[in-house]
């Protein structure tokens, strides 16, 4: 079995599509913009004297001094003073925790604010330990509901983004805890049906795991990682393997739930549900399954071919079966950066997409000066790439000179 996805972590872009997965980080922000505020040295002298007043009157814990010191810490944050903003943080998780218990809800708005500020600092060791025990908290803290399950959802979502910055075998654990966090979220969602969005966000997440699980090689003991570096089989929390099993049984039945569902939130002939249904014949091709592909395509392509609405047919071939469409097919992720118009981008290539979804006769069309070394590179990475075949009238055929433009930012 090749690898299926070579990535380089350069060349990785988070998808700039809206979706409600993503909209998930929202739970990290504790700030109304990313833009930093000048803030003046008597308004922050200010908080300051309120909160040493409070210390004068009530002693190192004193009633009210959590809600200054959270004041004080965003402030800071927002300022650009992300180290004094942590300092400030984390002492006001301290007091909280002394005076309101060890998994306090008041605790959340400080971890929040602490992760944000590590976050900007680059101190990623530091943010994942205020969200291991963020997410704690919340599990003890909040009731069962919608806030507990988007707290797991924002929690996969650190992940992710995590693990797609430096896309390495050693990073794996984090995609172990993004599966752990989305099915925890979708086994306290079977008491709460009606929300309908948050399972679908979770099931779209969940699918989207078992492809980046499936990214590193089974076969061959080798990820399709740029760096490769010491592996231990033998620890449980770092072997893929059965991780690999796990996706090939789990994947189909998420997707299946996921189509029943969009089903019901959009209709049965809605994009978003044939969209849903041609994950799991992506799914297949995706794992070398390529007859299963091919006639899973073909019966799609039939579904379509039957629709009463002449218009609609059109629509769902051209977005689902016309369009270069890149492995996986999911919001959140792109293995390669987005094609671009030829005169925003330094590389176009033209090459074939085969009726298996493979890439053939990469040839360069035109290169940016400086820019050789770095186009080499991807083409290597382009020649493993999964796309979508396309399909005409049921069959799966191949595709010759897609000319793509891509912007390639040099390391």
């Amino acid at each position: 079995m090749k690898m299926r996805v070579p990535i380089i972590a350069s060349l990785i872009v988070l998808s700039t599509n809206a979706t409600a997965l993503a909209q998930a980080a929202d739970v990290l922000d504790m700030t109304d913009s990313e833009q930093t505020i000048e803030l003046s040295t008597a308004e922050l002298d200010g908080y300051r004297d309120v909160i040493k007043s409070l210390e004068e009157t009530g002693g190192a814990y004193a009633l009210g001094l959590s809600e200054e010191l959270l004041g004080f810490g965003l402030a800071l944050q927002r300022s650009g003073r992300q180290t004094q903003a942590v300092e400030i943080f984390q002492r006001g998780t301290h007091i909280t925790r002394i005076n309101q218990g060890l998994y306090s809800e008041q605790q959340i708005p400080f971890l929040k604010g602490s992760i944000n500020s590590l976050a900007v600092l680059q101190d990623i060791r530091a943010a994942d330990d205020q969200q291991d025990y963020l997410i704690r908290v919340q599990q003890r803290a909040l009731p069962a509901g919608p806030e507990r399950i988007s707290a797991w959802l924002a929690y996969a979502y650190w992940q992710r983004s995590q693990f797609l910055k430096d896309p390495v075998d050693t990073q794996f654990p984090r995609l172990v805890k993004m599966l752990d966090a989305y099915q925890s979220a979708l086994n306290e969602l079977k008491t709460f049906e009606d929300e309908r969005q948050l399972v679908a966000d979770s099931l779209w997440g969940l699918i989207q795991t078992y492809f980046l699980i499936t990214s590193f090689d089974d076969e061959k003991d080798a990820s399709p990682f740029e760096r490769r570096t010491n592996f231990d089989e033998n620890a449980p929390q770092e072997n893929f393997y059965e991780f690999y099993r796990d996706a090939d049984r789990g994947a189909p039945q998420a997707i299946e739930l996921l189509v029943h569902l969009l089903s019901e939130l959009h209709g049965v002939t809605s994009f978003e549900a044939f969209h849903a249904s041609i994950q799991l014949a992506d799914w297949h091709l995706w794992r070398g399954e390529r007859r299963t592909a091919s006639e899973l395509y073909r019966q799609i392509d039939q579904v379509i071919g039957e629709l009463e609405d002449e218009t609609q047919i059109q629509d769902l071939r051209e977005r689902l079966f016309n369009r270069i469409t890149l492995l996986p097919d999911i919001s959140g992720i792109r293995l390669l950066p987005p094609a671009v118009p030829a005169e925003e981008g330094n590389v176009t290539l033209s090459f074939n997409v085969t009726d298996r979804g493979s890439v053939r006769n990469v040839k360069r069309i035109e290169v940016a000066e400086g820019f050789d070394g770095l186009a080499g590179k991807f083409i290597r990475y382009l020649r493993h790439a999964v796309f979508r075949p396309h399909v005409i009238e049921g069959t799966t055929v191949t595709r010759e000179g897609v000319e793509q433009t891509y912007v390639l930012q040099v390391d």
